[in-house]
């Protein structure tokens, strides 16, 4: 008897937990429905309703041109630069500051690591732009990409740093010793171990860096004083604001952003399919050595 109610209690304290799982769902799906979904669909609507003013709806979308293309690029060229800058800076800045011991010092890096997250994001863009035309000698002397990039790499690499070094500070040493052991050198432990055990991480610091560089506004006008120093999300905000007056500018940004979207949900699926393709060959590879 005791045993049958043992059993009866596991099994409606599983049904109980199933039914607490679909409420505390409930927040998140509002959420994600009045600020993602709902959004998503009026920019959609907006791209491809004829807007007041237009002659027809092919208005929307007549900037795609030249202009429009070489600007996705250019953003894109900056945010892959800056993304790679990052992850060369802030693995091994990561992995020396999870091997160290000294829990002071871990406090006080981090502190300093992500001191630039803390403070207003139009305050660090004046204190960045500052400090170059401080250290020029005259103001507005900051020209380029370059210095866009710089800007990009102060603002992000917190974001880099982070989730690198939460996922090493947490990895069993012991894999290292082990690597070590079995005669891999520092390079192939890190290729062999390191990496692998850290993949979500990076993907996760790849996506919060390369993203916002990408759609960002601001930092191209603030940080590179030539005339077309605006990239994409400049010219979308742009649009952005002139569309509180001009329905047709309201369309073309609605537009535009649904493009862009549309880009980066290809280049993820390319990615999917390739790492599908890349981990079959590598599954099979092994299936024919251990043969």
């Amino acid at each position: 008897m005791n045993l049958g109610s043992n059993v009866k209690k596991q099994i409606s304290f599983k049904d109980n937990s199933k039914r607490w799982n679909w409420v505390l769902l409930i927040p998140f799906a509002i959420i994600t429905l009045l600020l993602l979904i709902i959004p998503l669909i009026m920019i959609f609507i907006k791209a491809f309703m004829k807007a007041k003013g237009a002659d027809s709806v092919s208005d929307n979308w007549i900037f795609i041109n030249g202009f429009i293309w070489q600007k996705i690029l250019m953003s894109a060229f900056v945010a892959l630069i800056t993304t790679i800058i990052c992850i060369f800076i802030a693995y091994p800045f990561a992995y020396f500051l999870s091997t160290n011991r000294n829990r002071i010092f871990k406090t006080i890096v981090i502190f300093i690591a992500t001191a630039p997250v803390w403070t207003s994001f139009l305050v660090k863009l004046i204190g960045l732009k500052t400090f170059f035309d401080i250290c020029a000698g005259y103001d507005n002397s900051t020209f380029g990409n370059f210095w866009t990039i710089i800007g990009f790499i102060y603002l992000y690499l917190p974001f880099m740093i982070m989730p690198l070094y939460s996922v090493l500070n947490g990895m069993p040493k012991n894999l290292i010793y082990a690597s070590y052991d079995l005669g891999y050198g520092s390079f192939r432990t890190f290729i062999k171990v390191v990496l692998p055990y850290t993949k979500v991480a990076l993907i996760s610091g790849i996506t919060l860096v390369f993203l916002p560089s990408l759609t960002t506004v601001a930092v191209p006008q603030f940080l590179n004083n030539n005339n077309d120093n605006s990239l994409i999300g400049d010219i979308i905000v742009s649009w952005g604001e002139s569309g509180l007056t001009n329905d047709v500018d309201m369309a073309s940004a609605s537009a535009l952003s649904l493009v862009l979207s549309l880009l980066l949900l290809g280049v993820y699926a390319v990615y999917l399919l390739s790492y599908k393709v890349l981990w079959k060959k590598i599954k099979a590879k092994r299936k024919g050595q251990n043969a």
